[in-house]
Parts: structure tokens; sequence; C-alpha cells
């Protein structure tokens, strides 16, 4: 009898540590997803790449230049053009121009 109590503590301690283990482990990877601006997707879509830029502290041609090529767009914009203008062209995700930015944040922080 106490052998079966026992197994069953250790069973119980091996699966709670399993998934406490897991847990932190989608926190931690979850944490690295994010990026250095808290902003919902479907908010990025009203902004103008300027302000987007802005929000990133990114330099908005390069910017622009970025969602341009990544996309394949053939009419001209600027950066005072709203990100939901430019996706009638082609429906990318606002989450898309939300990685462009950080990549350029990343890229030039690494060039510091």
């Amino acid at each position: 009898m106490n052998k079966i109590i026992i197994f069953s503590l250790i069973a119980i301690s091996v699966i709670l540590f399993g998934i406490f283990g897991y847990l932190s482990y989608s926190e931690a990877e979850e944490h690295e997803d994010e990026h250095s601006v808290e902003i919902e997707g479907k908010d990025v879509g009203d902004l103008t790449v300027q302000e987007i830029a802005d929000l990133w502290e990114i330099d908005s041609e390069v910017l622009l230049f970025r969602i341009v090529n990544e996309f394949n767009l053939e009419k001209n914009y600027n950066v005072n053009s709203v990100l939901e203008d430019i996706r009638e062209e082609y429906k990318f995700s606002p989450a898309q121009v939300k990685d462009i930015a950080e990549e350029i944040k990343q890229e030039g922080l690494q060039n510091e």
C-alpha cells in the first residue's frame, strides 16, 4: 500500500513539474514574439506610415520602402499614406508591418 502511495506521489510530482516547465517555456517563448511597441494590429491599420515609423522610432522612408518591396506594391505611396489605404492594393496583415518595423528597429540597434 505504501509503495502505491509513494509511486502516486512521484507520478503527480513529475506531472506537475512538467506542466510548470511547459508553462514557463511557453511564457518565455511568447515574450520573445512581442514587439518593442505594444499596439494591436487593427490599430496599426489606421495609422500612416509616418506614424508607425514614429512609434518604432525608425526612418519612415525606410519603412515605406520595405513595405512596398515586401508586398510587391505597384501604386505610388508616401509616408503620409494610411496603412489601410495601402492594403487596398494587397491585403497583407498589419501584424506583418509591425514585424517589418521591428526588424528595421533591431537592424538600427545592431548598427549603433
